[in-house]
């Protein structure tokens, strides 16, 4: 089983590495949702619990975002808040653990990160997430999560520094 989170995890990983160098919503939320499914298994198989919850719930997230612009209803201001609730009454219905707050809380900041039609502030909202993740991380054990926040910064930094490059 351990294998198997591992597997998923370095898919979780690739995923979310292409996030930061899309230049365009769709394909920055399409990667997203890769790497939701991923994370999904990764913490499933890893018995992380709390990692699951908004994992799970962001795959139906990234699915409605994605009609935002094509759907009326996609676009009405409370999704992301009912996404946040989702999440929110999910993880305190499943709560184990103190520590399985913190991936409620960096949904919290993905879902309003996703939201902007910006993808330079949603890379910028990304860094609390990636560091509440590093967190949570740790303390599951999930040592290819640790990486991937990791590289999910650098990445970040390195998306901001190409940005830079080409309009100086």
């Amino acid at each position: 089983m351990n294998l198997l989170a591992q597997l998923f995890g370095i898919g979780a990983m690739l995923s979310l590495f292409c996030i930061y160098q899309q230049k365009n919503r769709k394909n920055l939320i399409l990667c997203k949702l890769a790497a939701d499914v991923c994370w999904s298994i990764h913490y499933f198989c890893l018995g992380a619990y709390g990692g699951i919850v908004p994992n799970f719930v962001g795959i139906f997230r990234e699915l409605t975002f994605m009609q935002r612009g094509k759907k009326k209803w996609a676009s009405l201001p409370v999704i992301p808040i009912l996404f946040i609730l989702i999440n929110w009454g999910i993880g305190f219905a499943t709560f184990g653990k103190p520590i399985n707050i913190l991936p409620i809380a960096a949904s919290t900041f993905v879902t309003v990160s996703l939201w902007q039609r910006s993808p330079r502030l949603t890379k910028l909202i990304s860094i609390p997430v990636s560091l509440t993740f590093l967190i949570y991380d740790v303390f599951v054990g999930s040592y290819i999560g640790v990486v991937n926040e990791s590289i999910a910064i650098v990445s970040i930094c390195l998306s901001f520094f190409k940005e830079r490059k080409k309009s100086a």
